[in-house]
């Protein structure tokens, strides 16, 4: 997932507020106060690096990180 100027969070990264029908689309890029953060690749909290995952945390130079 890229933004047009240019930041990238892991494809993995996920929040229920994804998954919420008749809400607009979330956008993974900006930390939302209220949004629970999972790895796709673990079904957790903590991504295979044993790291928290969010927006701010799931980024290029992160062992784990996935560009797709």
């Amino acid at each position: 997932m890229e933004e047009a100027t240019g930041v990238q969070v892991c494809r993995r990264l996920r929040t229920r507020m994804y998954y919420v029908a008749g809400r607009e689309h979330q956008d993974l890029r900006d930390e939302a106060p209220n949004a629970q953060y999972w790895c796709a690749k673990t079904a957790i909290v903590v991504g295979p690096d044993d790291i928290y995952c969010g927006p701010t945390l799931c980024q290029p130079g992160r062992s784990c990180f996935d560009s797709g």
